[in-house]
């Protein structure tokens, strides 16, 4: 029973070192995970930096949300830190300085175990040589029964009964005795470093979980600032911030008709005053039919007509192109072929400039319609 007992039983203290190797080596682990994201976050604070100067003094909503993440990385990287200092002192190194003992004491106990199951198995030993020899003396007495034989049949007998009550006098107290106390003593250390190994295990998480209670406090509240974030409001405070006080954001420039302007005469020239019988006639911001004119008003209105239809037509093929491609780009997209997205990207991209520049040409078309519908001047008589 005390050998089956030695085989099944692993010495406790084991499992401490363990733990204990294991918090080590945890906090170092959460050490130099903060010293990355330290690093990682003051790399992006300077590009930050540089952006801030770029944008100006204009604060928007997307920055902010980007500010907040990088704040909220960092205090990560603090919580990392804490958490590291807390396992490494409070943990890793208390507990392998409170099961030390034990472990020293658990390998006595095992090492007693040990040199009592030797008393055990040399009394066993002397008990079968007895046993051997009383019957030795037995089979010699059979063989030649005297009186010198028979001596020695009594001396074996009472040496194997003597040895035999003292070895069952062995058993007896290592198995009601000492193996009960040994169990006893490897209970008590169990008992002591459970209690110590679960409440430093208990200390560890304890910090892990503030810390991570605190991590989603302020992640939701990225969270919220995340969803009130708005591109509209943005794109308000970027257009402020660029255009000059009290200006138009978007100033819609025009150009306005301008008639040629007779020079001013110039006396060192000769003939240069030539009156005005030989100005030409005053004409405005509209088409003059005249048979001296080119160009031919309704024929032109009707080349322009054909032209923005033409153009009205393409603009629709482009714009049904157009949806097309980005339907087939969400497709992608919720397929996760990003590759195939991107590719698609510049198609969308190239058909977009062609739309507008037909939208553009179109735009032109249509106000010189505008222009022929007007009205016409005619020259004056």
């Amino acid at each position: 029973m005390g050998r089956s007992v030695r085989r099944a039983a692993v010495p406790p203290c084991c499992s401490a070192c363990r733990v204990s190797d294991f918090t080590t080596e945890l906090s170092q682990l959460y050490e130099r995970h903060a010293e990355e994201l330290q690093m990682l976050v003051a790399g992006y604070r300077k590009r930050n930096a540089e952006l801030r100067k770029d944008r100006g003094a204009c604060q928007t909503s997307l920055f902010q949300t980007w500010d907040i993440l990088l704040q909220e990385v960092e205090k990560d990287s603090q919580a990392h830190s804490d958490i590291s200092t807390v396992l490494g002192r409070q943990v890793a190194r208390p507990l392998l300085e409170k099961t030390f003992h034990r472990k020293i004491q658990s390998r006595k106990v095992f090492g007693t175990r040990e040199a009592y199951e030797q008393l055990v198995a040399k009394a066993e030993e002397k008990l079968v040589k007895a046993r051997q020899d009383y019957k030795n003396a037995y089979m010699s007495y059979m063989a030649s029964p005297n009186t010198a034989a028979l001596a020695t049949y009594f001396d074996a007998h009472n040496a194997y009964v003597i040895q035999l009550h003292a070895t069952n006098g062995v058993l007896e107290h290592f198995g009601s005795e000492m193996l009960p106390t040994l169990m006893q003593e490897l209970e008590d250390i169990y008992a002591d470093l459970c209690a110590t190994v679960t409440d430093a295990a208990l200390q560890g998480a304890e910090v892990i979980a503030s810390r991570a209670q605190e991590q989603q406090r302020r992640y939701d509240g990225l969270a919220t600032v995340c969803r009130t974030a708005s591109a509209q409001t943005d794109i308000v405070q970027v257009v402020k911030a660029l255009a000059p006080q009290g200006a138009h954001p978007h100033p819609i420039v025009r150009r306005h008709f301008s008639a040629p302007h007779v020079p001013p005469p110039d006396a060192d020239t000769p003939g240069s005053d030539m009156g005005n019988t030989m100005l030409p006639p005053a004409l405005k911001n509209e088409l003059v039919t005249d048979r001296l004119a080119s160009i031919q008003v309704r024929a032109q209105f009707e080349g322009l007509r054909k032209e923005g239809q033409d153009l009205e037509l393409q603009c629709k093929q482009l714009q049904d192109a157009l949806d097309t491609l980005h339907r087939m780009q969400q497709r992608s997209l919720e397929s996760a072929l990003f590759n195939k997205a991107n590719e698609l990207q510049d198609e969308i991209s190239a058909k977009k400039y062609d739309l507008r520049v037909a939208q553009m040409q179109l735009a032109a078309v249509r106000a010189q319609g505008l222009a022929g519908m007007r009205g016409h001047a005619t020259r004056p008589g």
